[in-house]
């Protein structure tokens, strides 16, 4: 058997393998992509059953929602019309999209928005993906369809970490989900990276990762942060700052007296934070989640023998910044409308 033929036949631990690199790495690499083939059968349903139980997608960003389906419909023609991999990776690509299409029917049934805004939505998004399958089908543009999965896969998140800086919270997303998908995600890199897969496979498995582990971080440092509680005590904080301004005499009150008003009247909800367990948790959760994330760069860098994978820490970082810029600058804004219609 030639060696091209070893790349892509035998047993299913024995697929894709790397013909200049140990046997047992190939042994592991498809174990790791069975375990991920079969994390991702499970990885949403704590998200699905958490919407269903509380009947709300608050929280969740409908975008990364759309993008993640968006991505497994491309793949999953990608996968059966124009390249050769795994059959994990085929039982993978069919079983994706019914689980995600899951969660666009809750976006539907729960979402706060009119019925128009939804059915304008789901109509873009009806056309879109006609679009997609079309073009796949009937023109076999393999270089498009294998660049806008890239595209899509990599920025699928971005979305939903934005929206988490913006609420200070993750109190909308299921833990269990997060952590199942950050599971997923590292079998998934080791699988991609150990094997010999197509570039595509690889770009997109480095970027989703690098974004699910920011994902993770982003949940232990927010853990305990409801931003409905959040809103409400935004909203007293205002109260009290008018209420507060000025004294009974009518003369402004200095900064020392509104401070100690405020910190006597407000409900802080920070006892989460103030447990010395819980915050050393915290810390060494995000340190190993820190390290994932730079092993995720090295290995990406070394099987491409190559530091192009350098650049993915720098986009990401500054996809980042420009939100926290957005997002600081929209809440001044807000806060300063919200505190002048409460003093009038």
């Amino acid at each position: 058997m030639s060696t091209e033929n070893n790349a892509t036949e035998g047993w299913i631990l024995e697929q894709n393998c790397r013909p200049e690199w140990p046997r047992w790495t190939c042994l592991t690499a498809n174990v790791c992509g069975l375990c991920s083939t079969a994390i991702w059968f499970i990885v949403l349903l704590p998200q699905v059953w958490k919407n269903f139980q509380r009947r709300s997608v608050r929280g969740l960003s409908v975008l990364w929602a759309t993008a993640n389906f968006t991505a497994s419909l491309i793949n999953l023609f990608f996968v059966f019309l124009y390249i050769q991999v795994p059959l994990y990776s085929q039982i993978s690509s069919v079983y994706s999209p019914i689980l995600e299409i899951t969660l666009l029917v809750q976006f539907w049934m729960y979402g706060t928005q009119n019925r128009k805004e939804k059915i304008f939505y789901a109509a873009g998004c009806l056309l879109l993906w006609v679009a997609v399958v079309a073009v796949e089908i009937i023109f076999h543009l393999e270089d498009f369809v294998e660049y806008a999965a890239i595209a899509l896969w990599s920025i699928e998140t971005f979305p939903q970490v934005i929206l988490n800086m913006k609420l200070q919270s993750t109190s909308g997303q299921a833990t269990s989900s997060v952590v199942i998908a950050m599971v997923g995600k590292t079998t998934d890199f080791l699988s991609t990276n150990g094997l010999v897969m197509p570039l595509q496979y690889v770009i997109m498995c480095y970027f989703s990762t690098s974004v699910a582990y920011v994902n993770g971080i982003q949940v232990a440092y927010y853990y305990g942060n409801d931003f409905l509680l959040q809103d409400r005590k935004l909203q007293s904080d205002i109260r009290i700052d008018s209420m507060t301004a000025r004294n009974v005499n009518g003369t402004p009150k200095t900064g020392m007296e509104k401070a100690n008003e405020v910190n006597n009247m407000s409900d802080t909800n920070d006892n989460i934070k103030s447990n010395s367990f819980e915050n050393v948790a915290r810390a060494t959760s995000i340190c190993i989640l820190f390290v994932l994330l730079a092993g995720c760069v090295v290995g990406f860098c070394f099987n491409l023998q190559s530091f192009f994978g350098l650049f993915g820490p720098i986009f990401i970082l500054s996809v980042l910044v420009a939100a926290k810029f957005y997002i600081n600058f929209c809440n001044r804004k807000s806060y300063k409308v919200r505190a002048f219609l409460t003093r009038r």
